[in-house]
């Protein structure tokens, strides 16, 4: 090309200073050679533009997905040059320009207004406006040199989310969707390659049928430290206490499950009941935790077993996030209290059914033995033992029509507008056709608003997850 335009403008040059022969060709010569400036200096400009438009398009992408990977993760600088430039070679794989622009990458993370501000420059070699070396200097520069910014908000957030799931066993023929749903939203909000020490996001798994799997949870908060604990690791709901003094209505609250003192030891009637053995013993609830393998291995493990009550899962998606229960969980696990700026509170609850079961303490009598040793007049000794009918509680399950206003129906809603008076924002996933159901509508209550779901396929269950986990990212980059 330069060798093309040196003959050229050598030729040219050679006519006009030579050609005597009338006025019209040294005019003739110079307007073909301001005419070859022009066409040429209009095509690196258009090159120019064009090259510097990719960067800016390159540069936009790789921020926000630099802004994204910030709101889940802590990174390195050299982990943000890495991902920024991945992304260049992404989409700047066919440009001249992509090393020299990756070589004058350079980014500012200002984590106090949550804020990353990222640029690239780069140059084009002019074809035709440095005319091939001659008359540079009046003409034109050899390089075109060009650059572009972009600054995008990343979330300075840390994240704690409740997913709570219907395991029951009218879920039995869908439970591979319902795994894959659960994946999808890990995927996003965990990513695969991130470092779990990095990650900014924490998510607890509750799986419910007729009550919730606590494991080894399960007999601290039904009062094992009084012998109370049943035995089972299924957990239920408790019911208000009244010691005659005082009324304490916990039912639809996130109080402590050892709330009373004012008896020691406290009533059995205090803590959680039990009165299930109906969860399903694969379907553990993990508390919060950003360790994906211990989620992804607890998602795949899901199976089915039960009946429906709605409100014993709610209820423990709701304690799964109360600072009130920190000292349930493991220490990484604590939940953050509510007035932390720096973190969101979110849950997700889903089902497929109706609410028929709740529980409920009833009080009862039983036997007794009473034992005591007596001394008799030779010094020796005699155990005498009586029998008395005593007062005793029993946690009792109960089965109930399915509407809207039965017992379990009304407590999942209670505990839901608990949960959202608390700061926590709730998507409410239906997975059905009857979009007039109970469960539709108890969803749909539950919900913050614009955050209920309807999903009649499997593909859509998935697409729900995936779009429910989309959204939050959204509301923390907003944030």
């Amino acid at each position: 090309m330069r060798y093309f335009q040196r003959k050229i403008f050598q030729t040219l040059a050679t006519r006009f200073i030579g050609d005597r022969k009338a006025s019209i060709l040294p005019l003739f010569g110079l307007m073909v050679i301001l005419m070859l400036v022009i066409s040429g200096a209009a095509f690196d400009v258009s090159r120019s533009i064009n090259a510097r438009e990719k960067l800016s398009y390159a540069l936009d992408a790789a921020a926000l997905s630099l802004a994204t990977d910030l709101s889940t993760s802590v990174m390195t600088d050299a982990q943000i040059k890495e991902a920024l430039t991945k992304s260049f070679r992404a989409n700047l794989a066919d440009t001249e320009f992509l090393e020299e622009a990756i070589e004058n990458l350079d980014f500012i993370v200002d984590s106090n207004n949550g804020t990353v501000t990222v640029s690239a420059s780069a140059t084009l070699q002019n074809y035709f406006i440095d005319m091939g070396g001659y008359m540079k200097e009046s003409l034109g520069p050899a390089f075109f040199a060009f650059g572009t910014s972009a600054q995008v908000a990343y979330s300075r957030f840390d994240v704690e989310l409740a997913l709570v799931v219907d395991v029951t066993g009218s879920m039995r023929s869908d439970m591979d969707t319902l795994r894959e749903a659960s994946e999808s939203l890990v995927d996003i909000l965990i990513p695969e390659e991130t470092q779990e020490e990095d990650v900014k996001v924490r998510i607890s798994l509750v799986p419910y049928s007729q009550g919730v799997n606590l494991g080894t949870y399960a007999d601290k908060v039904k009062g094992d430290a009084y012998g109370y604990a049943d035995g089972s690791e299924c957990v239920t709901e408790r019911v208000d206490y009244d010691d005659g003094t005082d009324l304490y209505e916990v039912k639809y609250t996130d109080q402590p499950y050892d709330y009373y003192d004012e008896t020691d030891p406290p009533p059995m009637n205090v803590f959680y009941g039990g009165a299930s053995w109906s969860c399903s013993s694969d379907s553990e609830m993990i508390p919060l935790t950003s360790d994906r393998e211990e989620l992804i291995d607890a998602i795949e493990a899901l199976d089915d077993n039960g009946g429906t009550a709605g409100q014993t899962g709610i209820t423990w998606g709701w304690n799964s996030l109360s600072p009130n229960y920190k000292d349930v969980w493991p220490a990484d696990s604590a939940p953050e209290a509510y007035d932390n700026e720096d973190v969101l509170k979110f849950a997700v609850i889903m089902t497929d059914g109706d609410n028929n079961r709740y529980y409920e303490i009833d009080e009862t009598t039983q036997w007794e033995e009473t034992c005591t040793t007596k001394i008799k007049k030779n010094g020796k000794t005699k155990e005498v033992c009586t029998w008395e009918e005593v007062v005793a509680y029993v946690w009792d399950e109960e089965g109930e029509g399915v509407y809207y206003d039965n017992e379990s129906s009304t407590s999942s809603r209670a505990l839901c507008e608990g949960m959202k008076t608390s700061g926590i924002e709730i998507f409410g996933v239906y997975f059905g056709n009857n979009n007039s159901s109970t469960g539709a509508k108890n969803m749909a209550s539950c919900a913050s608003d614009g955050n209920y779901y309807q999903a009649t396929s499997s593909s859509e269950l998935i697409n729900a997850f995936s779009n429910i986990a989309k959204k939050i990212q959204s509301i923390y980059l907003s944030k």
